[in-house]
């Protein structure tokens, strides 16, 4: 009998350094799923900040792709322009010239 009680005991002390050990347990896994959810809500945060950066890259590019062609435009507009204007003076001269050749 003193054996079974000794043995009853043991167990029962076992059984609470389990229970202990299922509370530590427990304790890490709640620390676990809080980091977690902490991890999670970075990397969300993170996310979002990376597609708002994309996005603002993607206006970036599109606007720089408009000023390349405003800039080609203007730069064709420019090259007709001062053909134009070498025309005319050319066209000046010539009848500046006959004109001093008519007096």
């Amino acid at each position: 009998m003193a054996d079974s009680a000794r043995a009853r005991r043991e167990a029962i002390q076992q059984l609470a350094g389990l229970r202990g050990k299922l509370a530590a347990a427990e304790d890490k896994l709640s620390e676990a799923q809080a980091a977690m959810k902490r991890a999670e809500a970075a990397f969300d945060a993170a996310s979002d900040h990376f597609i708002s950066a994309e996005s603002a890259l993607d206006a970036a590019r599109e606007e720089r792709a408009r000023a390349r062609q405003a800039r080609y435009a203007s730069r064709q507009a420019y090259e007709r322009a001062s053909i134009a204007a070498d025309r005319l003076a050319r066209r000046l001269r010539e009848v500046s010239e006959r004109l001093e050749g008519m007096t």
